[in-house]
């Protein structure tokens, strides 16, 4: 599915689901309830002409809010979760493949897949693997749960799209990563 992308062709980014809908994340009570969209990136990706699809979020759909943190390990472990993940990548990747088969005029592009640093589920290269205390983690290099099991039925459709991580304490840097992904395809 890589290749390069016509002028004509549409741009298109699969968003992890709280960049869209903050109220999804995780949070507790004490501690402030985000809402909204993380407005950074929605704005550089109207700039770029890209438009996004929002994947599920493994887990708020599993477990709702208020909910307990936990590390990549402890998702792991909770029976049916990683049934469950498996079953929304699967959907997302044939929703993806469905966008790109689809479309003929004007041709419809995946640009990127975008998870969230330390999450559990959605990490892409920092996530949270162990506790190290109450409320405090170890956190290793590499995909969380979800993007696992996405990335793997991606390349199950002949799927390749790079995958794109934001760190929300620096959104710009996602922005420019996506600049030279869609620039360079």
């Amino acid at each position: 599915m890589r290749g390069k992308i016509k002028p004509e062709d549409l741009k298109v980014v699969a968003l992890a689901h709280c960049i869209l809908n903050q109220s999804t994340r995780w949070w507790k009570d004490g501690k402030e309830l985000r809402r909204g969209l993380i407005r950074e990136v929605i704005d550089a990706l109207a700039s770029m002409r890209i438009g996004a699809v929002q994947m599920p979020c493994p887990e708020f759909s599993f477990c709702g809010n208020p909910r307990p943190s936990r590390t990549k390990e402890e998702y792991r472990s909770l029976p049916g979760f990683m049934m469950h993940c498996r079953r929304l990548a699967k959907a997302m990747a044939e929703n993806l493949k469905g966008l790109t088969t689809l479309s003929k005029r004007p041709k419809i592009k995946i640009v990127a897949v975008v998870g969230i640093e330390r999450s559990p589920t959605c990490g892409v290269e920092l996530t949270p693997y162990k506790r190290v205390g109450r409320e405090e983690f170890e956190y290793r290099r590499m995909k969380g749960l979800f993007m696992e099991a996405l990335e793997e039925e991606l390349e199950s459709l002949g799927i390749s799209v790079p995958m794109l991580g934001l760190d929300l304490r620096k959104p710009e840097a996602l922005v420019n990563n996506i600049k030279n992904v869609a620039h360079g395809c």
